[in-house]
């Protein structure tokens, strides 16, 4: 992706001077990695409050079943030109300016944060990439202007650089691409993934933001919902299937590459160059979930342990002929050999008994 991130600034000539790239860098993802701490303010995000009464009313006399909740009088995302300018301009003026810092940050008390939530408007064609694209530099450009180039390079390289990459990907390997099961995940999704009820904190809000609002943003869904059902090794069929009920963004073209490829590594790396897997430690460096959670962040053993740990560690041990050979898991495995026999022993046990009793957790 990042070779193909590269060519499409220079074939579309964003953020470059002459041959090379604006500030002196290709990519600023170092800078996007903050832990929003509410030291910044973070406004209301903006709301249309579109009555669709009209439209449930159709879906329910077809006799369509439907998931989550939804507010009939005040729908909030939007669903015209009108709107999805507005949601653009709104996002230019008040959110821009930290998108990036805290792109991947996690908070119990903001669903949002500074994400823009025009994904809907540009994934159902009402409005343009290369429109929210100019429109962002159009704001970069301004005089005056105080908002810094990693704000602006992290939000472009999520559109015009995974977004296109994506689709492209989605066209070029499909249909045989949907059946894609690298690692041979057989096991079936829980119950709490469709009610948000777990003692697991990081899970119960990404869970609760999603039904409620159709909505979660890329590391919610990445390294929240996507990495617990990798190390329980779900069939991605199921997480697929989840993923496109879900989220109010979800057109298959730019779900099932994410997912499967990406999330679930289903596709052995046709997409992404590693599993996206970690332990909770990851999850409490970019947010605070862990503070208020049943389960001890720091724990791999114990009643108490944080799943996503023992999770983890097995994960690691359980795939290690498919894994081991890949470049960038060989420190983690390296840790993972070194490790007792008995620790692996009691890691194994602990797994096992987590993966058959999803819903206890």
């Amino acid at each position: 992706m990042e070779h193909f991130y590269r060519n499409m600034r220079k074939k579309h000539q964003i953020l470059m001077v002459d041959k090379q790239p604006e500030g002196g860098k290709w990519n600023f993802d170092a800078s996007n990695r903050k832990k929003w701490k509410g030291d910044t303010l973070i406004p209301q995000e903006i709301n249309f409050d579109t009555n669709v009464e009209e439209v449930l009313s159709d879906i329910k006399k077809a006799g369509i079943k439907t998931i989550g909740e939804i507010n009939p009088k005040y729908f909030e995302y939007p669903i015209s030109r009108k709107q999805s300018l507005a949601q653009l301009t709104y996002f230019c003026e008040h959110l821009l300016v930290h998108f990036g810092d805290y792109q991947d940050a996690m908070h119990t008390d903001k669903i949002y944060l500074y994400h823009s939530r025009i994904s809907f408007a540009m994934n159902s064609k009402i409005i343009s990439p290369r429109e929210v694209v100019e429109t962002v530099l159009e704001t970069y450009r301004k005089e005056n202007n105080t908002i810094d180039i990693s704000q602006v390079e992290g939000f472009i390289r999520q559109i015009l650089g995974w977004r296109e990459y994506m689709r492209g990907m989605y066209w070029m390997l499909m249909p045989d691409y949907k059946k894609e099961n690298f690692l041979d995940n057989k096991n079936t999704l829980p119950a709490f993934f469709w009610t948000g009820k777990t003692k697991m904190n990081c899970l119960k809000n990404a869970i609760h933001n999603s039904l409620e609002n159709g909505y979660a943003h890329h590391i919610q869904r990445l390294m929240i919902t996507g990495n617990f059902a990798l190390l329980t090794q779900i069939h991605p069929d199921q997480i697929d299937a989840w993923y496109l009920g879900i989220y109010v963004d979800a057109i298959e073209w730019v779900q099932l590459p994410n997912t499967r490829g990406m999330s679930q590594f289903a596709d052995g790396g046709k997409i992404a160059t590693k599993p996206y897997v970690s332990s909770g430690s990851y999850i409490s460096k970019m947010g605070n979930y862990c503070d208020a959670c049943a389960y001890k962040k720091t724990k791999k053993f114990g009643d108490d342990a944080c799943p996503f740990n023992t999770l983890y560690w097995n994960f690691l041990d359980e795939k290690q002929e498919k894994l081991s050979s890949n470049f960038r898991m060989k420190m983690m495995y390296s840790v993972l050999n070194k490790m007792s026999s008995e620790d692996r022993s009691k890691i194994k046990e602990k797994a096992n008994h987590i993966i058959e009793n999803l819903d206890a957790y």
